[in-house]
């Protein structure tokens, strides 16, 4: 089984080649507990509260709180409403549609190797993928805590835009939480020209919102 899951990997790899320049860099930090948003990036989708403007879902995403066993296992050290998708559901895949963004950044729970993962260009066309036999070796994600769960830092190299992430799962299940975005300078979210004053002002409005109630758990948590 796990053979056969690392071919599938390497031909959707090889696959991808002639799409990706190699513009697409992607970074693994350490989780449990998540280490949360980087410099210069602001929460866009907790699943505790509506998504930013201009974030939102198609497929079969389901969000949950807590394990069930063989479903879903909360992210380490979590306890708040996470998302994910399972091979259990009768949609084991979802896309995450985003304005055009320079980076975005994910806590990913409990990495398993049948957990694939497109990142989606212009025109939703995918232009990097990411599986764990592309960030590390089996050894790398042994064992629990902040082995097998991490931050992942999708950051689009000079004239590429991110505009999505397509989460798949071939197993049960992919689990992924707080996910944090920059927005590509200049770029209108549906790359339609010039942003309009209103639109800035509703996806400012929205990243507040969700920041602020990431504050207001966080605190809640440490009381």
């Amino acid at each position: 089984m796990n053979d056969t899951l690392t071919s599938l990997a390497l031909a959707a790899i090889a696959l991808l080649a002639s799409a990706d320049a190699g513009a697409v860099t992607v970074t693994s930090l350490a989780g449990a507990p998540d280490p949360g948003p980087l410099p210069g990036q602001q929460l866009v989708e907790t699943f505790d509260a509506p998504a930013a403007p201009g974030f939102s879902w198609t497929g079969g995403l389901t969000t949950a709180i807590g394990n069930v066993r063989g479903v879903h296992t909360t992210p380490a050290l979590g306890t708040t409403v996470f998302g994910y998708v399972s091979s259990a559901n009768a949609d084991p895949v979802a896309t995450l549609h985003t304005p055009a963004l320079s980076a975005i950044s994910f806590y990913w729970g409990s990495m398993d190797s049948h957990n694939f993962l497109w990142v989606l260009g212009a025109n939703h066309q995918p232009i990097h993928f990411i599986h764990t036999s592309t960030l590390g070796t089996a050894a790398d994600f042994a064992g629990g805590g902040s082995a097998r769960n991490r931050r992942l830092l999708i950051d689009a190299g000079p004239g590429e835009t991110i505009h999505g992430l397509q989460f798949e799962a071939r197993g049960r299940s992919f689990e992924f939480d707080d996910f944090a975005a920059t927005l590509a300078p200049g770029l209108d979210p549906d790359v339609s020209g010039v942003p309009e004053p209103a639109s800035w002002a509703m996806l400012i409005a929205g990243f507040g919102l969700v920041g602020a109630v990431s504050r207001r758990r966080r605190v809640t948590l440490a009381a």
